[in-house]
C-alpha cells in the first residue's frame, strides 16, 4: 500500500516561497530556519503548526513585538520601577523626589529600542 503524501510550502512574510517539500500523512513537516524579522520584531512560530499533516498546506511566520526590559534606579542605586516596553515605544518614569527636589532621567526615556537602566539625576 501507498502511503499518501502531502505538500507543505512555508513562506516569508511577503509571501516568497522559502521551501516545499512532501511529507507523508500524519508525519511532521521539517520547518526551514525562520525567516529574518524586520528590526523591533521576532520570530514566534509556524502558523498552521506543521508536525501532524493530514493535507497540503502553507505555513507562515508569525512574529511578536520585541519587548525591552527598562529599570529606573534613585541615585543610591536602589530599583525604583521596572517595566517591559514594546521596541519603539517610550518608557514611562516614576515619580521620584527627594529633598533636593524632583528627579530628572540621566537619558531620553523615549523611544526604546534596547534594555536600559536609568538614573534619577537631580538638577
Amino acid at each position: 500500500m501507498l502511503e499518501k503524501t502531502f505538500h507543505v510550502t512555508f513562506y516569508d512574510a511577503q509571501g516568497g516561497c522559502l521551501r516545499r517539500c512532501k511529507v507523508r500523512h500524519g508525519r511532521a513537516a521539517k520547518a526551514p530556519e525562520a525567516p529574518s524579522p524586520p528590526e523591533g520584531w521576532q520570530f514566534e512560530r509556524w502558523e498552521p503548526q506543521v508536525a501532524f499533516i493530514m493535507a497540503d498546506a502553507c505555513a507562515y511566520p508569525v512574529y511578536r513585538r520585541q519587548e525591552h526590559l527598562v529599570t529606573f534606579l534613585s541615585e543610591t542605586g536602589a530599583v525604583l520601577k521596572q517595566e517591559l516596553v514594546l521596541h519603539g515605544q517610550d518608557a514611562s518614569p516614576p515619580y521620584y523626589s527627594s529633598g533636593r527636589g524632583s528627579a530628572a532621567w540621566d537619558d531620553s526615556t523615549a523611544d526604546i529600542r534596547a534594555s536600559r537602566v536609568f538614573r534619577a539625576v537631580f538638577p
